[in-house]
């Protein structure tokens, strides 16, 4: 859901900046691409976030095993 979200909120962005860039330029119109980008740094974040708590909950189950 939130990756979800995250990608509807940078392509929302994006699309608004490139718009706003051709009538008003780039600079007026930066701050929509740098949010966009940070919607799409923050996909990033969360998949990493969610690989480590896989890797952890794995980890954690082979370690169960080889005590028992």
């Amino acid at each position: 859901m939130k990756i979800t979200l995250l990608v509807a909120l940078g392509a929302a962005f994006f699309i608004i900046g490139v718009h706003q860039s051709f009538y008003f330029g780039i600079p007026t119109s930066y701050w929509l691409f740098m949010l966009s980008g940070a919607c799409f740094l923050g996909i990033q974040y969360i998949k990493k976030l969610e690989e480590q708590k896989k890797d952890v909950s794995s980890s954690s189950k082979s370690t169960t095993k080889k005590k028992k």
